[in-house]
């Protein structure tokens, strides 16, 4: 699958136009990924979104003495480190490919620079992202509850 193909159909571009996607492909970059290479661990400086163009990712966190809990297996189309966009901190999570990986990622340094060059489109993907959040923040909410109330 072609890279803006892969943007058209994800959440975060909705809405973008064919220009928009135009002006992305300049600031996006692909990435190859061998198996079993760590993309970033916990508390490392979160710097990218990323989206898998083939292969899967294990997304992972590690707990007491090295032990690496499995959250979930993303693969093509689905996208992880979109906060890493609009804010600066450190992973909570491992990511590591679990096969061979293509990847598209877009870092805070070229979002930032959308942000000067078409601040219509770095909010549509801002405001894609909060939106997102807030789907997460209402899903687990009542989770959340169950542990605090337990």
């Amino acid at each position: 699958m072609e890279t803006i193909e892969l943007l058209k159909k994800n959440l975060l571009f909705k809405g973008c136009t064919a220009e928009d996607f135009e002006l992305l492909s300049g600031l996006i970059k692909e990435r190859q990924v061998k198996p079993n290479t760590t993309l970033f661990s916990e508390k490392m400086p979160a710097e990218a979104l990323y989206i898998v163009k083939s292969g899967k990712i294990k997304i992972s966190v590690m707990e007491g003495e090295g032990e690496e809990i499995g959250l979930l297996e993303l693969g093509p189309g689905d996208f992880f480190g979109e906060v890493a966009l609009i804010q600066e901190s450190s992973r909570a999570v491992t990511a590591r490919a679990e096969s061979a990986v293509e990847l598209v990622m877009l870092t805070r340094k070229e979002f930032l620079a959308l942000l000067d060059l078409d601040p219509r489109v770095a909010a549509k993907i801002s405001l894609a992202i909060a939106r997102l959040l807030a789907m997460r923040v209402k899903a687990y909410s009542g989770r959340l509850r169950e542990i605090l109330l337990s």
